[in-house]
Order: C-alpha cells, then sequence, then structure tokens
C-alpha cells in the first residue's frame, strides 16, 4: 500500500495508536455471529423469491461438482459461520466436509450450526491457513470462499492446500474481484461486538491492491454507547460500498475523534488483495500443476433469478431455483472467465 497514510490514518495513529494483528483476533473473534445469522442454507432455508439465495445455492453446487468422482474428503478453509460447508456436507452426505478457521469462536458457531441441522458429516476445528491441521495429501476437494486473501501469508496458505491435497484433487475459490469504483476507498463501520463496541475504519487502494483495516474497541459503558450510537445515526441513509458506509475523510475523523477517548484497545490489520490472473500464477508456484481462471456460477444464478421473477406459481418457481442453480453451478463453473479461480493438484 502507498506509503502516504490518509488523513484518518494519521490522526488515528496520533489519538489511538493502533497494535498490528490478523483478521481472526481484530474482527472474527469479536463478534456473536459474522454473517448477521442470514446465511442461506444455513442461518434460513433457501427462499426463491431473493434474488441472491439463487447465487449461494449455485455456488454450493459449483463447489460440490468439483470433488473428484469416488473421493470423499472436503476440505472448507475459513467457514466463518459455517459457509460453505454446512450446506456441502448437505449436499455431499456420502462426504466428510472439515471446516478449518483461525477463530475458535467462529469454530463454536459452526458447530452449533451443523447440530441444529442434524448434519454428522461436517466438521470443525481451529486452526491457521498457514499450518493446516492435516496430513499430507489426505484432501480430495479443498474450498475457500473469501477466505484466502484473509490470511496473513497467502503464498504460504496455498503451498498447505497444495501439500494437504492429494494428486489430481481440487481447489475451488472464491476471492473478493479487486476492482474498486475508484483509486481509493474509506468505509466505516459501527458494530456491536460480543462484550464491547466496534467502530472499523477500512482503507482500499486499487494499486497496490491492498486493504488496511483500523478496528477500536469501545467497552459498553453508557457514555462509549451514546457515543457510538451517534456516530451509527449520524451516518444512517450514506453511501454504501462493499456493505459499509463510504465517508470522507473528514467525515471519518470526527467520528474517530469522538470515540477514541473511550478506546479500551485499537488493531490495524493490513491485507493483500489481488486479481485471479494473479491468484493464477501463484497457485502455479506453489505447486499445482494445472490454475484456471473461470466465470461465476452464481452471477449468472443471479440473472437467472431475474428472469424467474415472472413466475408466480411458488411450486414452478422452486423448481426453476432447483434446476436453474444445479445447472448453472456444474457448467458455469467450467467456463472460462476471470471471477474464481480452480486449481489441480
Amino acid at each position: 500500500m502507498s506509503d502516504v497514510p490518509t488523513p484518518t490514518e494519521l490522526r488515528w495513529r496520533a489519538l489511538a495508536p493502533p497494535e498490528a494483528t490478523v483478521s481472526a483476533r481484530a474482527l472474527y473473534e469479536r463478534v456473536r455471529l459474522w454473517s448477521s445469522g442470514n446465511l442461506p442454507g444455513v442461518d434460513v432455508p433457501y427462499d426463491p423469491r431473493q434474488e441472491h439465495h439463487w447465487a449461494y445455492a449455485a455456488l454450493v453446487e459449483d463447489f460440490a461438482s468439483h470433488l473428484p468422482a469416488g473421493r470423499d474428503r472436503v476440505l472448507d478453509l475459513g467457514p466463518g459461520d459455517g459457509w460453505p460447508s454446512i450446506p456441502l456436507a448437505a449436499a455431499l452426505l456420502q462426504a466428510s466436509v472439515l471446516g478449518v478457521d483461525p477463530s475458535p469462536r467462529r469454530v463454536a458457531v459452526c458447530r452449533v450450526n451443523a447440530a441444529r441441522m442434524g448434519l454428522r458429516n461436517a466438521g470443525f476445528v481451529a486452526g491457521d491457513g498457514g499450518a493446516l491441521p492435516l496430513l499430507d495429501a489426505s484432501v480430495d476437494l479443498a474450498v475457500a470462499s473469501h477466505a484466502l486473501e484473509e490470511t496473513p501469508d497467502p503464498e504460504r496458505t496455498m503451498r498447505e492446500l497444495a501439500r494437504v491435497l492429494r494428486p489430481g484433487g481440487v481447489l475451488r475459490v472464491q476471492s473478493q474481484v479487486w476492482r474498486l469504483p475508484s483509486p481509493r476507498l474509506e468505509t466505516i463501520t459501527l458494530t456491536e461486538g460480543i462484550d464491547s463496541l466496534l467502530f472499523t475504519y477500512a482503507l482500499r487502494t486499487q494499486e497496490p491492491p491492498r486493504e488496511r483495516r483500523y478496528v477500536l474497541v469501545l467497552p459498553s459503558t453508557p457514555e462509549a454507547a451514546e457515543a457510538h450510537r451517534d456516530a451509527l445515526i449520524e451516518t444512517a441513509g450514506w453511501p454504501r460500498a462493499y456493505g459499509e458506509t463510504r465517508v470522507e475523510a473528514d467525515v471519518a475523523v470526527g467520528i474517530l475523534e469522538r470515540l477514541a477517548p473511550h478506546a479500551e484497545r485499537s488493531l490495524v490489520v493490513e491485507l493483500r488483495r489481488w486479481t485471479p490472473e494473479w491468484l493464477v500464477e501463484e497457485l502455479g508456484r506453489a505447486g499445482f500443476s494445472d490454475a484456471r481462471a473461470t466465470a461465476h456460477a452464481g452471477d449468472a444464478a443471479r440473472l437467472a433469478a431475474r428472469d424467474a421473477s415472472a413466475i408466480e406459481d411458488p411450486i414452478a418457481l422452486l423448481a426453476a431455483f432447483e434446476d436453474v442453480t444445479r445447472d448453472l453451478g456444474r457448467r458455469v463453473s467450467r467456463e472460462p472467465g476471470s471471477a474464481m479461480v480452480t486449481a489441480v493438484r
């Protein structure tokens, strides 16, 4: 990332000097539910009336279809609250699915979700992507959905994935394609943690492709809660980007100055981002014999959902949902593109 800090970064470093850490400690360990409790196929049943449910269902079919014939060991790197590992286990009842997440809290949530759904073929353990708790050549399919880019050392994690995959095993990766709406993007979030309040400022740059995320941890005292709530009310309805509130530097600094006096901890995480082309190149270096970029079944499914919105009969709509997402998941994931990546060990 550019060595020239933003005004918000300069002020943050002056008011609350941050401690460098990793995503799991800064964020994933601090919230009760990472996905707000509305993950399709995990927290709530699929609903054909909702466009994003089509995308989720097609992606599960995409991942499942890459399990080599006759194989049954699946690894989900960074499942968060259980996606895609839990719906994958439901779709591949003959397979054993293991989710490895660096956050023990996320692992606990995954186990509760799997038990609630009665899935005996889904297990979860805490572990580092750079040192996977698995034997060499013990996995047939590895999937990573918006997880590989969150690891502190992606290249090391790629080598670990190559190590645990059997010859002929497949890695299927969905990552955030780094095409920002502007060369530099600043956003904030104001959320409630397990036993604290959180204020997050994120700086994203297109070139070099980087994301730096600062987290202010506030106690749940009346004074801190009031300042946090006032900031939340102030920013309600502002423009959004990547599910966060887009801001100008002076606004972020103003909120920071009101919240920093209450802070218990200040943290910063720096992450590298990439294009699928870069990922393909790095996977080749990591030991994969065949890596290629593909189209995105979820994107295709969203378009199909819009076409199907005219179907009024709920039974016909459900049938279309199941047939179309199954077909797109299997077919589109084999088409060339620049959205997802498949690599063969």
